[in-house]
């Protein structure tokens, strides 16, 4: 299940992954509290993936983004002049396509920014939702499907450092990551029917800065790079798990706007 919003901003800042994740959440609140409660009030797998696509027509601008109260940094500001951005959710979980969906209706503006937190220039950003519409998925029935990222695919090893399409135990990694990810009881509950295969087409590297409260607190920097990959590539496996990813994503920190794919073919 898939669902596109249509966002109004006049300007967004390269770290703007973290203020979408409070977006989903608040959005969540306003329609059922209890899970929301349940999907971040404990550490757990979330079931869904999200990817914003910025309009052709955008100017980049470097400029001063207060984090918060502790950390400011000069860095990209996209401005958009009047054109609508479009924020894509996916999930496998009916609830949280649902709840989301309700409390995205009932809200009509999201402060970006607070009176501390993700200024630009010292000024705050709002987005307004514009529109909320239900989308229609491809089927998956093979056992091969050729996916494109809609947002860069993240692995990572035991050690948390980030693991390329390129490195020989990619697969491997890919493989660990997904079978732990599908044995989460609210993902799917076992782990792979069977291994994965995968096949670069066209792909590369992509570092992607972003920001976590939590990170900020326990390193003292303001921004993290995640080396992640984007790009086409072949993945054979099972079909209902090549399904269950092509719902909630592919990789680590899904819920963070991290592995979204669509199916190219």
């Amino acid at each position: 299940m898939r669902i596109c919003i249509t966002l109004k901003s006049d300007r967004m800042p390269v770290l703007y992954r973290h203020r979408i994740v409070s977006l989903i959440k608040e959005a969540l609140k306003q329609s059922d509290k209890d899970y929301k409660d349940f999907l971040y009030n404990g550490k757990i797998t979330k079931p869904f993936s999200f990817n914003i696509v910025f309009p052709k027509e955008r100017k980049i601008k470097k400029e001063l983004i207060q984090i918060d109260s502790r950390f400011q940094i000069e860095d990209t500001v996209y401005y958009f002049n009047g054109s609508f951005l479009n924020l894509y959710i996916s999930s496998l979980d009916y609830r949280f396509i649902i709840s989301l969906f309700n409390g995205l209706k009932r809200l009509k503006t999201f402060d970006f920014s607070s009176e501390e937190n993700m200024l630009v220039n010292g000024e705050k950003i709002t987005l307004e939702l514009k529109k909320v519409l239900m989308l229609n998925e491809r089927p998956i029935k093979s056992d091969t499907i050729v996916f494109k990222t809609n947002s860069p695919i993240l692995i990572e090893d035991k050690d948390d450092k980030p693991v390329l399409f390129s490195d020989k135990d990619f697969e491997h990694h890919l493989n660990e990551v997904t079978d732990r990810i599908l044995k989460s009881p609210h993902i799917k509950g076992k782990g792979l029917e069977k291994p994965l295969k995968f096949e670069p087409v066209k792909m590369k590297k992509q570092v992607i800065k972003h920001t976590l409260k939590a990170f900020r607190e326990k390193t003292g920097k303001p921004v993290m790079y995640l080396t992640a990959n984007a790009g086409i590539f072949k993945l054979s496996g099972h079909p209902k798990d090549l399904e269950i990813l092509y719902k909630i994503g592919i990789g680590n920190r899904t819920g963070q706007g991290f592995g979204m794919v669509e199916v190219v073919g």
